[in-house]
């Protein structure tokens, strides 16, 4: 699992680069989990930021569990 969050996290990092208006998103690693911190002027941008990341996270996950297996 430790090794899956190092891949995850390195296949998110180009999404970081990505200049939001409402809201800005930092992505770290904690122990043996991913970190993610969004804040946001309003719900609706925070809504939208933390469903597309955990999109995003979901995706990296299975695309490395399917390129493992």
């Amino acid at each position: 699992m430790d090794g899956d969050v190092q891949v995850v996290y390195r296949s998110l990092m180009p999404e970081l680069e990505a200049v939001h208006e409402r809201s800005t998103t930092e992505l770290g690693i904690q122990g043996n989990s991913l970190a993610l911190r969004i804040c946001s002027e309003d719900m609706v941008s925070m809504r939208a930021a933390l469903n597309g990341w955990l999109r995003l996270i979901r995706i990296a996950f299975e695309m490395n569990a399917t390129i493992e297996s």
